[in-house]
């Protein structure tokens, strides 16, 4: 509850922030690069499960469930919805298409230790079997939980008296590790072995510690969605990725700005462009700053990054606004993930 009133108050309160300093913020997807890039070949992906331990090793688990509390199977239920998180980050993305080949008996060590390399005549098997370029394997999955508890007096209003009274919080947090692997049968190459560990938080209060822990998942439910989580993540790292970005742009500068703000909200760009480009040129260099800058984010909107930039550069080099030094720098960011995105992409169509 406390996280929620605090983002709560920071999207409540930030659009008046931005009103006060005249400037107002404009929402936009754009398309970021993988932190690795696959041979341009791969476009079909097979994703397999094996996490799961062989036959014989999976009584240690059961007893090492049996000693930590945890639900039994719980890891196996959780590397399930780690693919199925994968698959769903992977095919809302335009590079890959990934289908999560069932069905089959993979085994791994069941612990964080990887198995041995899969056999290739078997990667080559799956490969033409299933219509894909490429095999992806979830081939380690562990789970550690932690829980924080803590108390603190606070005061309420009970019977229109002021009372102190203690409230309890647990604080629950699941650390996934999961360890993947790409096998790639066009020259028998491993594409890709990482092992990446991701987390996942909640936070519950209550009058009592038993209530404050009722309002948390069940350790089973934090496993899952940490495990889908986990997934998409690893998505994210291998396949550019649809994120939404915010700009601010300046909304007061005179009366006409004001006027292509309000273009800008209803979408009419190009009936605001002809006016901050006309008061890019003004004598006066607030209002000329703030021209470039948002003829800048226009550029950028447009797709045109080289541009964006120039605007972003004169906006600070020539008109000493500070805001567009931080622009300037964003876009060159961006710009560079612009290359790698275009080599991501490349024969795929954007």
């Amino acid at each position: 509850m406390r996280a929620f009133i605090h983002g709560f108050l920071i999207l409540f309160l930030l659009p008046l922030f931005l009103v006060s300093c005249g400037t107002a913020s404009h929402q936009m997807q754009i398309l970021k690069p993988g932190a690795i890039t696959l041979p341009a070949e791969i476009k079909q992906l097979g994703v397999i499960n094996r996490s799961l331990p062989a036959k014989g090793q999976g009584f240690n688990n059961f007893l090492e469930g049996l000693v930590t509390g945890e639900s039994i199977a719980a890891d196996r239920e959780g590397s399930k919805e780690c693919l199925s998180g994968f698959s769903t980050g992977i095919n809302a993305g335009p590079r890959f298409n990934a289908v999560v080949i069932e069905g089959l008996d993979f085994r791994g060590t069941g612990t964080r230790q990887f198995p041995e390399f899969l056999e290739w005549d078997k990667v080559e098997e799956l490969c033409e079997r299933f219509k894909v370029d490429a095999v992806i394997a979830l081939e380690t999955f562990d789970s550690d939980i932690a829980l924080k508890k803590s108390s603190a007096d606070v005061e309420r209003i009970i019977d229109k008296k002021k009372v102190v009274v203690k409230e309890y919080y647990v604080d629950l947090r699941m650390n996934v590790n999961s360890g993947w692997t790409i096998y790639s049968p066009d020259g028998h190459q491993i594409v890709d072995r990482n092992v990446f560990t991701d987390e996942m938080e909640w936070n519950a209060s209550g009058d009592s510690p038993e209530q404050a822990l009722g309002n948390l998942p069940s350790k089973r439910r934090a496993i899952n969605e940490s495990g889908y989580f986990s997934g998409k993540q690893y998505a994210i790292r291998i396949s550019p990725t649809w994120v939404n970005v915010s700009r601010t742009y300046f909304t007061r500068a005179n009366d006409d700005f004001k006027v292509a703000a309000k273009n800008v909200k209803r979408g009419n760009w190009n009936e605001a462009i002809p006016v901050w480009k006309r008061y890019t040129v003004s004598n006066e260099p607030k209002v000329a700053g703030k021209a470039c800058y948002n003829m800048a984010l226009a550029s950028e909107v447009d797709g045109n990054l080289s541009l964006a930039l120039e605007w972003a550069d004169r906006a600070w080099q020539q008109h000493g606004l500070k805001r567009a030094r931080d622009y300037s720098q964003l876009l060159e960011n961006r710009i560079q993930q612009q290359m790698k995105l275009d080599k991501q992409m490349e024969g795929q169509g954007q």
